[in-house]
């Protein structure tokens, strides 16, 4: 058993921390190694080169990796991105596009808002129509995957409207990175955040900004310092000299550079879509099978994270309890859809087996009522 009480091995269902492979957990045991030395410049710069070639492409974007959570690398990308005097423009339909427009009022930065429902795509007209009534924004943040939901944005098309603008473009692509569609390389974004932990099957505490060439560095390198630790322009200097500004979390650092080099060779970014998409199509299959119902319709579903309406008369934490005694930790809905829904995800290292006997697992449990 474990120290809480549950299962030794559990199945993550939740939007991250995923499940890891053993090859990952035993990259943390490769030894000490001070963030001082050579061999840590090495490890930074295989971190750095593989995400670009991985993601997007060297010739397009530059990465720079920091210490946090992925919330650290969109509030650093945030602060980054608008000079003086200009405004955000924050694309907000869960609970992960709200957090930007907390992070802007933080720091006093002026924001506009586009807001949709939360089971409903941003519309990217709305982006034009925003964009030409205010003359001074300076950034759109959005979200790629809105994680609240399970729904992925339309950041293509609204990456083609900013980019014909002098805004940049700022996607939370946290739970989007290395299986959602498109790839991150077809959106125009000059910033783009992502973690360790979540479709690239790291651990938690490291993440990153991919930085774009053209606009992405040119505004960084113009945008005044708002923070002491969320500094992009100056860890990007100190990176590009093989240094960081801080301590790193050098261990969880060595397992992020060997869960990229297991993407890669498991054959990528084409391989873990198609790996995603069949996980998401069995589970979605049972939960049609059961007469459950999902909250976002098919276009706009992600590959990775369902948001499922709870049945009459059974509680979260009651359902909750009983699939964690099986082995199955899910995931409660967020915000305004806490009372209504629970989320199931199929990030990390799992098996198709592995999901169908979840499915079975929740149809036994869901008799209890």
């Amino acid at each position: 058993m474990s120290p809480a009480g549950g299962p030794a091995e559990l199945v993550l269902l939740n939007p991250g921390p995923a499940n890891t492979s053993e090859r990952v957990r035993r990259a943390l045991d490769r030894g000490d190694m001070c963030h001082r030395e050579p061999e840590f410049s090495r490890l930074l710069e295989s971190i750095r080169a593989g995400l670009v070639e991985t993601l997007v492409s060297p010739h397009s974007h530059e990465a720079v990796v920091i210490t946090g959570s992925g919330t650290a690398a969109v509030e650093m990308a945030v602060l980054s991105s608008v000079r003086p005097g200009r405004a955000v423009l924050v694309l907000e339909n869960g609970a992960y596009g709200e957090r930007i427009g907390r992070m802007c009022a933080a720091q006093g930065l002026k924001t506009y808002q586009v807001v949709e429902e939360w089971a409903r795509p941003i519309d990217p007209a709305r982006v034009t129509d925003a964009l030409a009534a205010h003359p001074d924004i300076d950034a759109v943040a959005g979200v790629m995957h809105e994680t609240t939901s399970g729904l992925v944005n339309p950041m293509e098309e609204i990456g083609a409207i900013v980019a014909a603008t002098d805004a940049v473009l700022v996607v939370d692509a946290i739970s989007a990175t290395g299986h959602e569609t498109p790839e991150l390389a077809r959106i125009q974004a000059d910033l783009v955040c992502g973690t360790a932990n979540k479709g690239l099957h790291g651990l938690p505490g490291a993440a990153f900004v991919l930085i774009g060439r053209s606009k992405g560095l040119s505004r960084v390198e113009r945008t005044p310092v708002r923070s002491g630790y969320l500094d992009l322009a100056g860890h990007l200097r100190a990176q590009r000299g093989g240094e960081v500004l801080y301590t790193p979390a050098v261990q969880v650092y060595q397992a992020f550079d060997e869960a990229i080099r297991e993407f890669r060779e498991l054959g990528g970014y084409r391989a873990r879509v198609a790996d995603y998409r069949a996980r998401a199509a069995l589970l979605r299959s049972g939960f049609a099978r059961l007469g459950l119902e999902i909250l976002v319709a098919p276009p706009h579903r992600s590959n990775s994270v369902t948001t499922v309406r709870l049945p009459a008369g059974v509680a979260y934490r009651a359902l909750h309890d009983e699939l964690k005694e099986r082995g199955f930790v899910v995931y409660a809905g967020q915000g305004r859809l806490s009372g209504d829904y629970f989320r199931v995800c199929n990030m990390g290292e799992l098996a198709l087996p592995t999901l169908s006997r979840f499915v079975s697992e929740l149809e036994e449990v869901l008799t209890l009522w």
